[in-house]
């Protein structure tokens, strides 16, 4: 009987993923599809898709 080691997408969980920031999440995406994790990419999709689109934006630069 051979013991496995769990998968990666077990320290994974939706709640986890979301504390993070949309770079970090970006970053654990492009990793996990690297890796063929797919379950913890779906994950990284859904937390995407959730958050609001559009960087911050640059306030007007004052007049001289």
């Amino acid at each position: 009987m051979r013991i496995t080691r769990p998968t990666r997408a077990a320290q994974w969980t939706r709640e986890k993923i979301d504390s993070l920031s949309t770079a970090e999440v970006r970053q654990l995406r492009d990793n996990a599809q690297r890796l063929n994790e797919a379950e913890i990419a779906a994950l990284c999709e859904q937390v995407l898709g959730s958050r609001p689109r559009g960087g911050a934006r640059k306030a007007p630069r004052a007049r001289k």
